[in-house]
């Protein structure tokens, strides 16, 4: 079951607004360029069929089988700003380097609400069996289950407490898909978008996404070495097939960044400099 009652998609809507909490959405510069032309962020079934350019993800046969294809995706989190610390072992979003960040309202015209606590491009997901049915059952992906005022309101509970309260194994982090009229989330619903420290044909993307959109644009603040090397990580995948074992043997990259690629599982690297260098710095 998903959440497909107004009331309780209003439920939902009115525990973002008040815990000041947002909806993220990621994609490539290529993407963003067709959502521009589309006028909001659309399913892969739109875009597909709207013979604009967007970037092919490894999940893209999944979720035509899974009955997503037509679906918009969102996160209740912004994955890229993990990397921003310069403590972390992460990587920026492999959805791409561009955060469209939504205010609440975007659940407005959303029929059917399907909120799960893991990824739907897992190869055994079921829409209709592991997602969330209620409003109550959304407030406890949270730290504070009940908004407090507080900034920690906004808090996603971490892997080992969305286990404990779902009584499952397998959680990672929350996100959303839904059904939607034109199967589009209007730009009108978009506060501002994030953009990674990239470099971008020798200039910054942020101002080659500020060129293509009206909406603000705001560049994403980095710890320590994290801006250099966000920019070293761009210009190596436009100009490489830029895998794990190339970082780690060519000249080309930085000691600092061969310190950082070694902590990564090498698949999930693979294909975040695969999606950016064929999504974002090579177009």
């Amino acid at each position: 079951m998903t959440i497909s009652i107004k009331s309780e998609i209003e439920k939902v809507k009115l525990s973002l607004e008040k815990r000041s909490a947002k909806l993220f959405h990621a994609c490539q510069l290529q993407d963003f360029r067709s959502y521009v032309e589309l006028g909001g962020i659309p399913s892969r079934n739109k875009l597909a069929n709207s013979k604009l350019d967007y970037t092919e993800f490894d999940t893209d046969k999944i979720d035509q089988a899974h009955d997503l294809w037509d679906k918009v995706f969102g996160n209740f989190s912004d994955f890229g700003s993990n990397f921003a610390k310069d403590t972390s072992n992460s990587f920026p979003n492999p959805y791409g380097p561009i955060q469209i960040v939504l205010n609440p309202s975007a659940l407005d015209d959303v029929d059917d609400l399907a909120i799960s606590l893991r990824s739907a491009g897992a190869s055994d997901f079921n829409r209709t069996e592991e997602c969330l049915t209620t409003a109550a059952q959304f407030n406890d992906i949270y730290v504070n289950s009940e908004p407090t005022g507080h900034y920690s309101d906004r808090f996603i509970s971490f892997k080992d407490s969305l286990d404990s309260r779902f009584g499952r194994a397998n959680c990672t982090s929350p996100e959303f898909n839904c059904s939607i009229v034109d199967e589009l989330i209007s730009f009108d619903h978009c506060a501002y978008v994030i953009v990674d420290g990239c470099v971008y044909k020798g200039g910054r993307l942020i101002d080659e996404v500020s060129k293509i959109s009206p909406r603000k644009a705001i560049l994403r603040e980095y710890k320590g070495k994290r801006a250099d090397l966000i920019g070293e990580l761009s210009r190596l995948t436009a100009e490489h097939d830029c895998t794990y074992r190339f970082v780690m043997s060519t000249s080309h990259a930085s000691s600092d960044l061969k310190k950082l690629v070694g902590n990564m599982n090498e698949f999930h690297f693979n294909r975040f400099a695969r999606y950016l260098g064929f999504g974002t710095t090579r177009v």
